[in-house]
């Protein structure tokens, strides 16, 4: 059993952190602490069923106790960085909703990203991952921040196995778990098995779905029927458009984004529009 010395249980309420303090230049910021948000969610959640679990899950990758703890233990060790300062935790903290925070994320040396780190709450539900959708699966999205020169910064994925392989009890964990030395598509399988653990649900909006009428107030109850109507959510955030559906099918509504904000005059007479009809 691994191990997870950074984790600190935590009574009652954990309180969400505050806004990102101001970076020092020439430096990553600190890697959170694997506190309570960070662990593995229950199943048992209004909303989410078994099978979508299932269907999340590829084939390849049994999300097994030993595989989450491990993924745990990594998401939060910097030294999958060339200088041992980010973590995978440094962009996604648990006390900001799995993001950082920022305008642009800030990885190895106090570089300075292009975009800012979406969340991976429910990422397993995710057609493609990244803001552009170049990654398909966690395990590809897993393996691209460690080389990226601007947030881990090693030159390859085997250059971070090298690293950890200098770590007894890293060796122990992945031989255990996988039955063979630590390798890259086994560290991508670990870290994207404790990512899909990460699910939230059980809202009061999950639970009215579920059935339970008292959950919301009557205007989110307006909101919903204007969603599924003269709204016109329900054409990129539906699984048909007569079928009444929560899941929310990314990759329709990014090239929907794309196309009416390319231009924002474009952008502005269609939320007109909707204005006009919710009335």
């Amino acid at each position: 059993m691994l191990t997870v010395g950074c984790l600190q249980p935590i009574s009652g309420q954990e309180i969400m952190a505050g806004p990102p303090a101001q970076n020092t230049p020439g430096k990553a910021p600190p890697i959170p602490m694997a506190a309570l948000l960070a662990q593995p969610r229950t199943k048992s959640q209004a909303g989410l069923t078994k099978m979508l679990i299932e269907a999340a899950i590829p084939p390849d990758n049994s999300p097994t106790p030993d595989k989450i703890e491990l993924g745990f233990k990594l998401f939060f060790d910097g030294r999958l960085s060339a200088d041992g300062t980010v973590a995978c935790a440094t962009c996604h903290d648990p006390g900001r909703a799995f993001t950082d925070g920022r305008p642009a994320s800030i990885g190895i040396n106090g570089r300075v990203g292009q975009r800012n780190s979406p969340t991976i709450l429910n990422a397993l539900f995710n057609e493609t991952q990244f803001w552009d959708g170049r990654a398909r699966t966690l395990e590809d999205q897993a393996a691209i921040p460690i080389v990226n020169p601007l947030e881990m910064g090693n030159p390859t994925i085997e250059a971070a196995v090298a690293n950890l392989s200098q770590d007894e009890e890293y060796r122990r964990a992945f031989l255990s778990t996988f039955g063979r030395p630590i390798n890259g598509p086994d560290l991508m399988r670990a870290l994207a098995a404790y990512e899909r653990t990460l699910v939230s649900f059980d809202s009061p909006f999950d639970q009215f779905v579920a059935g339970d009428q008292n959950a919301i107030n009557d205007s989110a109850k307006r909101g919903w029927e204007i969603f599924n109507s003269k709204g016109r959510c329900n054409k990129c955030h539906a699984l048909s458009e007569t079928q009444r559906d929560t899941t929310t099918h990314s990759r329709d509504f990014i090239a929907f984004c794309v196309a009416i904000t390319s231009s924002l005059s474009a952008f502005v007479r269609l939320s007109s529009r909707v204005r006009r009809k919710s009335r």
